[in-house]
């Protein structure tokens, strides 16, 4: 897997981690209600659902993170890469997802799915 989408996907696991941290931990903070469409009497009832997305996306930045190490650490390159790409087109078809089911979050679905889908472009065109 070339530097770059290994770059990518190192960048996207990182970022992936940080949004999985504000889920769980700060979805009822009112500094992020506009972030995740929420209102103050909305938090108690979206925890479950926040508290598992944000689990989901901390278990997909896993998958990234052991993914690359298998590429370079432990001689495992193809399964390595087959891991990659899995989180990462997971990341693109869950961002198409969100837009589909709320079209407010259009920013935030081109935020999940941009990043992981040039890291799985740039693997295909520079092989």
């Amino acid at each position: 897997m070339n530097l770059l989408s290994q770059i990518i996907t190192g960048l996207t696991a990182v970022a992936l981690i940080s949004v999985g941290i504000l889920e769980i931990f700060f979805h009822r903070d009112q500094r992020f209600y506009r972030l995740f469409l929420i209102k103050p009497s909305d938090a108690p009832a979206v925890r479950m659902w926040a508290m598992n997305i944000g689990a989901y996306n901390i278990v997909f930045a896993l998958g990234m993170a052991a993914g690359l190490w298998m590429v370079n650490l432990a001689g495992n390159p193809a399964g390595g890469v087959a891991i990659i790409i899995f989180c990462c087109l997971g990341q693109v078809v869950l961002g198409i997802w969100l837009w589909v089911t709320e079209k407010r979050l259009l920013l935030s679905a081109i935020g999940q799915s941009l990043f992981p889908g040039l890291a799985v472009l740039f693997y295909l065109l520079f092989r």
